[in-house]
Protein backbone atom coordinates (compact mmCIF):
# COMPACT_ATOMS: atom_id res chain seq x y z
CA UNK A 1 0.00 0.00 0.00
CA UNK A 2 1.38 3.63 -0.76
CA UNK A 3 0.14 6.97 1.09
CA UNK A 4 1.11 10.54 -0.33
CA UNK A 5 2.84 12.87 1.82
CA UNK A 6 1.44 16.19 0.63
CA UNK A 7 4.10 19.32 1.96
CA UNK A 8 3.38 22.36 1.13
CA UNK A 9 5.26 25.58 2.06
CA UNK A 10 4.08 28.89 2.42
CA UNK A 11 5.02 32.31 2.76
CA UNK A 12 2.11 34.38 4.17
CA UNK A 13 2.21 38.36 4.33
CA UNK A 14 2.76 39.48 7.98
CA UNK A 15 0.94 42.94 6.81
CA UNK A 16 -2.37 40.87 7.11
CA UNK A 17 -3.18 38.87 10.05
CA UNK A 18 -6.50 38.35 10.53
CA UNK A 19 -6.33 37.02 6.38
CA UNK A 20 -3.60 34.89 7.75
CA UNK A 21 -5.74 33.68 10.49
CA UNK A 22 -8.64 33.22 8.64
CA UNK A 23 -6.56 30.69 5.40
CA UNK A 24 -4.83 29.06 8.40
CA UNK A 25 -8.46 27.66 9.65
CA UNK A 26 -9.72 27.14 6.36
CA UNK A 27 -6.70 25.36 5.84
CA UNK A 28 -7.01 22.90 9.32
CA UNK A 29 -10.98 22.53 8.03
CA UNK A 30 -9.72 20.02 5.27
CA UNK A 31 -8.53 17.58 8.14
CA UNK A 32 -11.90 16.33 8.03
CA UNK A 33 -12.10 15.58 4.11
CA UNK A 34 -12.57 12.07 2.81
CA UNK A 35 -8.95 10.14 2.20
CA UNK A 36 -7.30 12.56 4.94
CA UNK A 37 -5.30 10.27 7.17
CA UNK A 38 -3.65 12.97 9.33
CA UNK A 39 -3.01 16.78 8.90
CA UNK A 40 -0.66 19.59 10.38
CA UNK A 41 -1.05 23.24 9.56
CA UNK A 42 0.77 25.87 11.39
CA UNK A 43 3.41 28.47 11.20
CA UNK A 44 6.71 27.86 11.22
CA UNK A 45 8.64 27.48 14.68
CA UNK A 46 12.13 26.02 13.56
CA UNK A 47 15.39 27.53 15.16
CA UNK A 48 17.43 26.76 12.34
CA UNK A 49 16.81 29.84 10.36
CA UNK A 50 16.68 27.93 7.09
CA UNK A 51 13.17 28.62 6.14
CA UNK A 52 14.01 30.74 3.31
CA UNK A 53 11.27 33.14 3.44
CA UNK A 54 8.55 30.33 4.67
CA UNK A 55 6.05 30.98 7.03
CA UNK A 56 3.77 28.59 7.51
CA UNK A 57 3.53 24.56 6.55
CA UNK A 58 0.76 22.12 5.84
CA UNK A 59 2.03 18.44 5.96
CA UNK A 60 -0.95 16.08 5.01
CA UNK A 61 -1.05 12.13 4.51
CA UNK A 62 -3.17 10.55 2.06
CA UNK A 63 -4.53 6.75 1.90
CA UNK A 64 -3.57 7.05 -1.65
CA UNK A 65 -2.74 9.53 -4.89
CA UNK A 66 -6.47 9.02 -5.99
CA UNK A 67 -7.19 10.41 -2.16
CA UNK A 68 -4.55 12.98 -2.82
CA UNK A 69 -5.94 14.08 -6.21
CA UNK A 70 -9.79 14.09 -4.46
CA UNK A 71 -8.71 16.06 -2.15
CA UNK A 72 -6.88 18.67 -4.75
CA UNK A 73 -10.35 19.42 -6.72
CA UNK A 74 -12.49 19.18 -3.79
CA UNK A 75 -14.82 22.30 -3.23
CA UNK A 76 -13.52 22.79 0.21
CA UNK A 77 -9.95 23.15 -1.35
CA UNK A 78 -10.50 25.41 -3.85
CA UNK A 79 -12.32 27.51 -1.59
CA UNK A 80 -9.64 27.66 1.14
CA UNK A 81 -6.86 28.51 -1.59
CA UNK A 82 -9.01 31.64 -2.83
CA UNK A 83 -9.10 32.55 0.79
CA UNK A 84 -5.13 31.89 0.97
CA UNK A 85 -4.34 34.01 -2.23
CA UNK A 86 -4.72 37.65 -1.10
CA UNK A 87 -2.29 36.72 1.74
CA UNK A 88 -0.22 34.39 -0.15
CA UNK A 89 3.23 36.04 -1.42
CA UNK A 90 5.19 32.46 -2.00
CA UNK A 91 4.55 28.79 -2.21
CA UNK A 92 6.19 25.33 -2.69
CA UNK A 93 4.43 22.00 -3.07
CA UNK A 94 6.34 18.47 -2.81
CA UNK A 95 4.42 15.28 -2.45
CA UNK A 96 6.44 11.72 -1.72
CA UNK A 97 5.23 8.59 -1.87
CA UNK A 98 5.49 6.09 0.86
CA UNK A 99 5.30 2.59 1.16
CA UNK A 100 3.37 1.36 4.08
CA UNK A 101 3.84 -2.51 5.29
CA UNK A 102 0.20 -4.14 5.43
CA UNK A 103 -0.11 -6.92 7.89
CA UNK A 104 -2.85 -9.64 6.79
Amino acid sequence: MTQVVHTVLFELDPEQPDAVDAAVDALRALRSLPGVISMTVGPNVSPEGLAQGYTHALVAVFGSAADRDHYLTAPEHVAAVELLQPCLRHVAVVDVDVDVDVEA
